[in-house]
């Protein structure tokens, strides 16, 4: 004779709400927009809950910002990058550095060389403006390094790994957890940034969230990130702030002046 076995209900409660809870985290939460006077078609800010994280998200149309790189030596926070450009409407950690603050990769300011491509580095995330103004975010990978024409860029950075390459994650087998900075863009070529706002995230944790939020991002790569990973948006009262570290290089975004 088969025996039945009954659990108690109060049993399976514990099993039950916590599966809930799991369920609910692995959804990104929307919990703030703001467009600070510009169109929401032109820019957009999001923040999101996400396992316990806070991401911020930055979406902009390129052909209404000049994008720019800039360094410093001696180093500057985010903050102090944002504040010392009085036109900056978003200021966020550039690419990665060395124990002397110089650039580990790639590196253009005002068409001036500060760091050459270093063929031996695996990160082929390309952030660019050429001398025309054209904005370029690419992926090198399949591109050999030595033919990368540095001259033709005002401004240019070069980092990684890339997350996402149309539109296919990226696996990753480290489960080390850092604040996050990705570049990237999406279908309609709008340019997206997103941060860690506040807690740590794998690079598999963050490209499922890209994936979950349905940004539509065709390519993303990480800038640098833990420590040095942070933004400034806005200006006086109404500014977004997650300030970092002494950091050697920031991109920064300036909302073009009608003609």
């Amino acid at each position: 004779m088969t025996k039945r076995f009954r659990i108690a209900p109060w049993i399976l409660l514990p099993f039950i709400l916590f599966s809930g809870v799991a369920w609910a985290s692995s959804e990104p939460k929307l919990i703030l927009q703001e467009t600070f006077g510009v169109h929401p078609a032109v820019f957009n800010y999001s923040e999101y809950e996400y396992n316990g994280n806070t991401v911020s998200v930055i979406r902009s149309d390129p052909r209404f910002f000049d994008f720019a790189v800039a360094c410093a030596k001696p180093p500057k926070s985010v903050s102090q990058f944002h504040n010392e450009n009085p036109s900056a409407m978003f200021t966020l950690n550039g690419g990665y550095w060395d124990q002397d603050y110089v650039p580990t990769d790639l590196c253009v300011v005002d068409g001036k060389v500060i760091k050459p491509v270093n063929t031996a580095n695996s990160h082929f995330g390309l952030f660019a403006v050429r001398r025309n103004g054209e904005l370029v975010i690419g992926d090198l990978k399949r591109k050999p390094l030595s033919q990368v024409d540095v001259n033709d860029f005002r401004y240019a950075l070069k980092s990684g790994p890339h997350l996402l390459r149309k539109g296919a994650p990226v696996e990753f087998k480290s489960s080390s957890s850092h604040s996050r900075t990705v570049l990237g863009k999406d279908v309609q070529n709008n340019v997206l940034f997103v941060i860690t706002k506040l807690g740590k995230m794998t690079y598999s944790e963050m490209i499922r969230f890209i994936m979950d939020s349905g940004l539509g991002m065709a390519d993303a790569f990480n800038l640098d990130g833990g420590a040095s990973s942070g933004f400034a948006l806005g200006k006086g009262d109404d500014i977004v702030l997650k300030d970092t570290v002494r950091i050697a290089n920031v991109i920064q975004l300036t909302l073009k002046q009608p003609r």
